[in-house]
């Protein structure tokens, strides 16, 4: 420290304020090329100019400070104490503008930042899977992922847009429907006797996986198909989608499910459907984003991602079911 002071009180008091008094860059270069090198002429070779560019370039910061620089040896530049301490800051000063430069060459490839909520069962089964397709068209956006349960305060947080089950009303925010959701009973094929077609009629001797913040799930659909079973609310319960999943996966129950939720279960038959008419839920997706954020560039592209998506979600579904089947609705 004793030496940058004395370097800073051997210059001019408004040497930094007066602007013709600053060193140019390649000024600077070649003084701490020279420093490194302890020679003007390795530091000519190395910056690719002449010796006496060099020796003028050093020269010059030495006069505009007032302050020596080097002293001329037998054996190369030596530093004086000055020097030394302006080497120190001047290499500190080049790297962080070597850093400036780097990061904005790269801005415009990285600057655009999404990150999104979503409930977590959502997060993990529908949309991590799918991500590939959106950064393949989207590779200069950042994305970051969070799980999120319930509404919450967008001006709290960092959170761009958030995935959101449920009804369309978020206070202060702007809302759009990207799928409806449809539900179908399915189970482990383990827990069907060989030989025996899925029907839904078999659910009455299954035991019910529940959902624990859907409790009259099972008894609302059995009443839209028509089929009287005696305890529908009757069975294990799970908060998670994932915990249920893996529990029907285990050949526990029948579990009542959007097949977007099990793609991966039902197209490798590890999970088999029991109804072939996929009944709407009461419930849908929603695209939510605070109204600040609506004209950003990266939450349109998730917009316009998303509808592609539901639309190649709907399209999976029908084919698990029964050819030219459609969605019932209410």
């Amino acid at each position: 420290m004793s030496n940058r002071k004395n370097m800073q009180s051997a210059a001019p008091p408004d040497a930094i304020d007066r602007e013709g008094n600053l060193p140019s860059l390649t000024a600077l270069r070649a003084f701490v090329s020279a420093s490194n090198n302890r020679s003007f002429s390795r530091a000519a070779e190395e910056l690719g100019i002449t010796q006496g560019g060099v020796s003028r370039a050093v020269r010059s910061i030495e006069e505009a400070t007032g302050t020596q620089l080097f002293e001329r040896t037998g054996h190369g530049l030596v530093l004086t104490e000055s020097g030394a301490a302006y080497l120190e800051e001047v290499s500190s000063i080049l790297s962080e503008l070597a850093a400036a430069t780097l990061r904005l060459s790269t801005y415009n490839r990285t600057s655009e930042t999404l990150n999104i909520a979503t409930l977590p069962s959502l997060g993990g089964r529908w949309l991590a899977p799918r991500l590939v397709r959106f950064l393949k068209q989207n590779p200069t956006i950042e994305i970051s992922v969070t799980g999120r349960n319930g509404q919450f305060d967008f001006e709290g947080s960092a959170i761009d847009a958030a995935i959101h089950y449920g009804s369309e009303a978020w206070p202060g925010s702007m809302s759009e429907r990207i799928m409806d959701e449809v539900l179908v009973p399915m189970c482990s094929p383990a827990l069907l006797k060989s030989g025996t077609p899925a029907d839904a009629r078999l659910l009455v001797d299954l035991t019910l996986i529940q959902h624990l913040h859907r409790p009259t799930a099972w008894r609302e659909w059995f009443k839209d198909v028509g089929i009287d079973h005696p305890h529908p609310n009757t069975g294990p319960r799970f908060e998670q989608y994932q915990m249920g999943i893996e529990a029907a996966n285990s050949g526990l129950g029948a579990i009542l499910m959007p097949p977007f939720m099990v793609m991966e279960e039902l197209q490798s038959g590890r999970l088999v459907p029991l109804h072939k008419v996929a009944i709407p839920s009461p419930w849908r997706y929603y695209l939510v984003y605070p109204k600040s954020k609506r004209s950003k560039p990266a939450v349109q592209k998730l917009r316009t991602w998303l509808r592609g998506e539901a639309r190649r979600t709907e399209e999976q579904t029908l084919q698990l079911l029964l050819p030219g089947n459609a969605p019932a609705h209410k």
